[in-house]
């Protein structure tokens, strides 16, 4: 390891030789720091390292990929090797302590012996007959003017004893050698640690590029456009030294270039407008970057107009995608949202430039592209600001690990900005709602458990042992810990059951085996081997500020006198599951044996925004449909034990009330022979694994829509 890093700054700094120099903002600071390490010792080094500074070399994206890669390995390695190092440290501590429990009991068996000689008392023919024959003329002769108070006579079982206590003070003696070493240990481990921190540093640094790249094509941008209109805008641009992955940082020019001239056009008043309002000629339009956890932010922000979202949304009540009566509940966020919605426009004339909504469906759909997401918030009068998120290059990054429920779930630390275990007198209780006193504010607590939605079975907390037996017991009359974390200008108290640990952990993206929540960032694999979820604080965060954030109130307001345009050819109304409340009523029952499936279309049918339910067999889930009204759709597997599918879709022919739940099919089998009987016992839908997920939710969707009562075929 050391020869590999000795080796990598040159190429590091050859790879980057070709970048701009960053401005000093902090933000620039990680790659400033990072371009001229240290030299070792001689100057002749110091002269070779100078003289390959200004050498560049051009390196493939995928060669620095599996360089990460590669370091990722390393560090699930190094992880498993300190948890080994602790689980050795505390096993030998542990055997000091019974080796000195033994002393102590062999020290206490040889002052017993020592009792039993003084108490004894031997006869001078006793002792002759305990020692050697060949000693007993010797020991008379020396020992004979003593008495046994002024002369120790030993017999065979004090010796014995006292050989088992110098073999263990040479055992103790080694147990010491072994705690030698591992301290020597724990220091390389240490050293470790920092070298692949480094070496991960340089080779994420090595493919980033400052933002300022292309930044500093806008101001020219805004001038011409400012001398063409006639409007007076002024650009501020913060954290220009924020690196970007080379990868991406081209694809982000047109996106951005596009939310600029949005903000230009429809979002700055003309100066006689801001004059009328009380505002300054001159607008503003800030675009600022930073780091925040594992993501890269980006905002655009004006000091315009703002949003006008009783337009917005009354626009989506004429193209049919929401009902009048249904604007009451939708939260204020969703209803800005809608403009990054397809045939979206509020516009009654299209100009040169973007205007706000039209085009902004691309801007989403590119940000996208790059794993990243765009949102707009906004204050009537006030402005808008576009907040652009993007996955941060990281292949390791220090986690909280924490335990919520019987599941350890991850998230970044540097997403957390204060963590505690709160005494009791900090909690305080407010109409059914506990809020902790933090920093002379009042926070709501909010326990983590009931913001992942499972509805599967959940292992028991039994392997978490290893990581809970090293942690800290909380005082019985304390409150759990809580984290605290912030959104916006908004901070939450996130409660978890314990604190495991923080660590340098690799993150990896998750497969497409399975659909992953949107709060789910990717995965770890702890020193155990165990694999966890790494959450993503933000869209965590989103759940709580979509349910507290909301327009005039509740929602939306239409007043009466607003007429309602009907289109001659309808628009296809946005996917979003939150501007259809009705589809989150929705409960499916999924029937497999096979728990990898069930919970694989658990997540997938929840991204969908509907409610699971699961059973094991035919039989189970007949007792739930008995059981529960709130079923209306069960999506069935043909081979199980106990009850069959088609077991139990004959079954369900039985009984009338059960028949008006339909049925889909969902099974490895997918002969017709197979597939016509499902159709003759009803069954309303029939697919064969693999299958395509977007025309099984289709047909769902449909199912679910028509709700039909199937009518009873002869088979």
């Amino acid at each position: 390891m050391e020869d590999l890093f000795e080796q990598l700054p040159a190429e590091a700094i050859g790879a980057r030789g070709a970048i701009a120099e960053p401005d000093s903002s902090p933000a620039a600071a990680p790659a400033t720091s990072q371009t001229h390490p240290p030299a070792k010792t001689a100057s002749k080094e110091s002269s070779h390292t100078a003289a390959l500074s200004g050498i560049s070399v051009r390196v493939d994206l995928s060669v620095l990929e599996r360089m990460n890669n590669l370091v990722g390995e390393l560090v699930l390695n190094r992880n498993s090797l300190s948890l080994q190092h602790d689980q050795l440290q505390m096993v030998v501590g542990q055997m000091s302590k019974r080796f000195k429990s033994f002393g102590d009991l062999v020290n206490g068996l040889r002052e017993a012996s020592d009792q039993m000689l003084l108490q004894s008392n031997p006869s001078e023919g006793t002792t002759r007959h305990l020692l050697p024959s060949s000693q007993n003329q010797g020991e008379e002769n020396l020992t004979a003017g003593f008495d046994s108070l002024e002369m120790d006579r030993y017999n065979g079982l004090h010796t014995q004893i006292q050989d088992i206590f110098e073999e263990l003070m040479q055992l103790e003696e080694g147990v010491d050698d072994i705690d030698v070493l591992l301290e020597q240990t724990t220091q390389s481990i240490s050293q470790q640690r920092q070298g692949l921190s480094r070496l991960q540093n340089e080779l994420m640094w090595a493919r980033m590029l400052p933002l300022d790249n292309i930044l500093s094509r806008f101001p020219r941008v805004l001038r011409d456009l400012s001398a063409k209109h006639g409007k007076l805008v002024e650009l501020n641009l913060v954290g220009t030294g924020v690196l970007v992955d080379k990868g991406i940082l081209e694809k982000l020019h047109d996106p951005m270039l596009h939310l600029l001239r949005n903000a230009f056009d429809h979002g700055i008043e003309p100066p006689e407008t801001r004059r009328q309002q009380g505002k300054p000629e001159q607008g503003t339009i800030e675009i600022r970057a930073f780091h925040q956890g594992n993501q890269t932010v980006i905002e655009i922000k004006d000091d315009g107009r703002g949003l006008n979202l009783e337009k917005i949304a009354r626009r989506a009540v004429e193209l049919g995608w929401v009902k009048r009566e249904e604007l009451r509940t939708i939260p204020q966020q969703v209803v800005a949202d809608l403009i990054f919605e397809p045939n979206f426009s509020t516009a009654l004339e299209v100009s040169e430039l973007s205007g706000r909504g039209v085009g902004l469906n691309v801007v989403r759909e590119q940000l996208k592209a790059l794993k990243g997401t765009v949102s707009a918030t906004s204050s009537p009068g006030e402005g808008t600001k576009f907040s652009l998120k993007l996955p941060l290059t990281l292949s390791v990054a220090k986690l909280m690990v924490c335990q919520v429920g019987p599941l350890a779930i991850a998230l970044p630390s540097d997403a957390i900005e204060d963590l505690l275990v709160p005494e009791p007198k900090r909690i305080k209780l407010v109409a059914q709602q506990r809020f902790l006193h933090w920093r002379d504010d009042l926070i709501a607590i909010h326990p983590m458990a009931e913001l992942l939605d499972y509805n599967c079975p959940l292992p028991d907390a039994t392997s978490l042992k290893t990581l809970t037996d090293s942690t800290i017991p909380i005082p019985p009359d304390w409150a759990p810990p809580v984290l605290i974390l912030k959104q916006g200008e908004q901070h939450f108290a996130l409660e978890v059951n314990r604190l495991l640990m923080e660590q340098e952990l690799v993150i990896k993206p998750f497969g497409n085996a399975a659909t992953a929540p949107e709060y789910a960032y990717g995965c770890t694999i702890l020193g155990d081997g165990q694999m966890i979820p790494v959450l993503d604080a933000s869209a965590l965060l989103g759940s709580l500020t979509q349910a507290t954030s909301s327009f005039s109130g509740t929602g939306i307001h239409l007043g009466e006198e607003t007429s309602i345009v009907t289109l001659e050819a309808p628009v296809a109304p946005p996917s979003m599951s939150s501007v259809a409340p009705a589809r989150l009523s929705k409960t499916i029952l999924v029937v497999d044996d096979s728990t990898a499936m069930r919970r694989t279309l658990a997540l997938s049918l929840e991204k969908a925004g509907y409610r699971i339910l699961q059973a094991g067999d035919g039989q189970e889930a007949l007792e739930q449909l008995r059981q529960s009204s709130t079923i209306q759709l069960v999506i069935c597997d043909v081979e199980m034990p106990t009850m069959n599918g088609f077991e139990f879709l004959s079954q369900r022919r039985r009984e009338p009330e059960l028949l008006k739940v339909p049925v889909v099919m969902l099974t490895s089998r997918s002969s017709d022979k197979h597939r016509r009987l499902a159709l003759q016992l009803n069954a309303n839908d029939y697919f064969s694994k693999p299958y395509v997920e977007q025309e099984f939710l289709k047909s769902i969707r449909a199912i679910l829509d028509e709700a039909p009562t199937p009518s009873i075929s002869p088979v």
